[in-house]
């Protein structure tokens, strides 16, 4: 091998190389540099949940992964994680696997047999729309840039089954839908910061979400007209304070067709529980431009199909979770797992703010328009808007 190109792997053999080495090295250093993928899965009653990731960690020579079931209360969750080499090309991790059927279109996900948790499923995600991206999330923080990332997402349904406990459940694409995402880049909260950093607290232009009020709300979406056609009410909202325009938003209504209409602005009138911060219903007031100097809103019924559902994304790594961290260092072959009887316990939200996101299950309507959603939320002090029941 010459010291200074990586070794051929798979997707080498096609014309799509970007920098000047080989696919089994990425275009930086960075150690944070995360390639993910997401799936959350539902009945359109709410009353089953699954979902899964997977992220390949190029710098940190780590594949881990996450996948679990929701039914009512319950959360089951299956952890693993892996050396990433010599099996780079692999899309798998213990018992998760991920494979691609057909690009954009059918994307297969699976989880084996296990001594983690008894569960199991095999199911295929069918696109009912085309993937859109949203925009750049970029994070700059004591000076150095902390978040560089690109996301596209997809709405569709899912057929296969699921078993529970050695009972098996058919999972009909008539009776369920989900939504896919993809991102990759340099990401936030990947293991554990070096012990010699500068504390967050003593960079002034760091944004810090302790004491604060803080706003996350995050919605993918499918929607119905009456004639058939569907489109789709996509955004990221991320802000502090509730002045003046959000410290993030990426929001696009989109069609089926590819086009893709920019959000201006965006306001969320949320209600919430208080005792966990689930949300529970609300309109997203949304602002796009219409003809000339013409600013046009849009408003858009926004209901929890059931008050208990929502799989919990920290359980999956998505935070710190019992000491680990995506990303992190586990063991050459790391498998543990979960059951949590009670997630909408308010003493879970009251230990680690985090435990609030959520994969929700949502009902959505514009006017005559209706269809199913996924939202996930972050509430913290008052917010403009925000109210609790």
């Amino acid at each position: 091998m010459v010291p200074t190109i990586s070794a051929l792997i798979g997707a080498d053999e096609f014309f799509n190389h970007q920098i000047v080495n080989t696919h089994a090295s990425v275009g930086t250093g960075d150690r944070s540099w995360t390639e993910k993928i997401w799936f959350t899965l539902m009945r359109r009653d709410a009353s089953l949940q699954a979902n899964f990731g997977l992220g390949k960690y190029t710098n940190r020579n780590i594949m881990d992964g996450f996948a679990g079931i929701q039914q009512g209360t319950t959360q089951r969750t299956v952890r693993a994680s892996r050396v990433l080499l010599p099996l780079i090309d692999e899309m798998a991790v213990g018992p998760l696997r991920f494979e691609v059927i057909e690009p954009f279109r059918k994307l297969r996900i699976a989880v084996d047999q296990n001594s983690a948790q008894p569960f199991r499923y095999d199911l295929v995600f069918t696109s009912d729309l085309p993937a859109f991206f949203e925009n750049r999330d970029v994070v700059l923080a004591g000076g150095r840039t902390a978040s560089d990332v690109i996301r596209y997402h997809q709405g569709g349904t899912v057929e296969g089954w699921i078993e529970i406990d050695g009972e098996r459940i058919i999972v009909n694409p008539d009776e369920w839908y989900g939504f896919r995402d993809h991102s990759w880049g340099i990401r936030e909260h990947v293991g554990l910061d070096p012990a010699d950093l500068v504390p967050g607290n003593l960079v002034p232009t760091s944004a810090s979400k302790a004491g604060g009020n803080y706003h996350f709300n995050w919605l993918v979406s499918q929607i119905a007209r009456p004639d058939g056609s569907r489109y789709e009410l996509a955004y990221y909202f991320r802000d502090f304070g509730g002045e003046g325009p959000p410290q993030f938003l990426s929001g696009f209504i989109n069609e089926s067709d590819g086009q893709q209409t920019p959000i201006l602005h965006l306001f969320p009138e949320m209600t919430y529980r208080k005792e966990d911060k689930a949300a529970m219903h609300g309109r997203i007031h949304v602002f796009v431009a219409g003809k000339g100097r013409e600013i046009v809103e849009r408003i858009f019924e926004i209901e929890a199909i059931d008050s208990e559902m929502g799989f919990r994304l920290l359980p999956g790594m998505y935070g710190a979770w019992k000491g680990q961290l995506h990303g992190s260092f586990k063991g050459e072959d790391f498998l543990d797992g979960d059951c949590i009887d009670d997630v909408n316990h308010p003493d879970k939200t009251t230990e680690n703010y985090r435990w609030q996101i959520r994969d929700r299950p949502v009902r959505i309507r514009e006017g005559a328009n209706a269809g199913y959603g996924d939202m996930e939320s972050i509430i913290l002090g008052e917010y403009p808007g925000v109210t609790f029941v």
